[in-house]
């Protein structure tokens, strides 16, 4: 797997064979009604990441897209991290009033 691929978790669950159709499809109905049931999101085109391995696995990662403007926080552990933390302190109550940040709208951000 390269670095910004995860196995997430190890514990697979059969759900079932496929063949693939003339056009070398599969369905994955079945899946997919366990993925929404599993995580409670209804999507009308979902995508995936998809990955083999040499044993000839192939494991799909649903993915969703953010818009590139945002894509900076995701390149930088370190603002992402911030981030992360700061939600995590607003979660358990940690969140406080430090005033109004309108002097820095005009900076450039690196």
């Amino acid at each position: 797997m390269s670095a910004n691929e995860a196995l997430l978790d190890e514990n697979f669950k059969r759900l079932g064979e496929g063949i693939l159709d003339s056009k070398k499809r599969i369905a994955l109905t079945k899946a997919i009604a366990v993925l929404q049931a599993t995580i409670g999101q209804n999507w009308e085109n979902p995508r995936f990441q998809i990955s083999c391995n040499k044993a000839g696995q192939i494991l799909l990662s649903p993915e969703t897209s953010i818009p590139l403007h945002e894509a900076w926080l995701y390149k930088n552990k370190a603002a992402l991290e911030s981030v992360r933390d700061g939600i995590k302190e607003a979660g358990n109550g940690k969140a406080r009033k430090i005033g109004s940040f309108a002097k820095y709208a005009k900076d450039v951000i690196d």
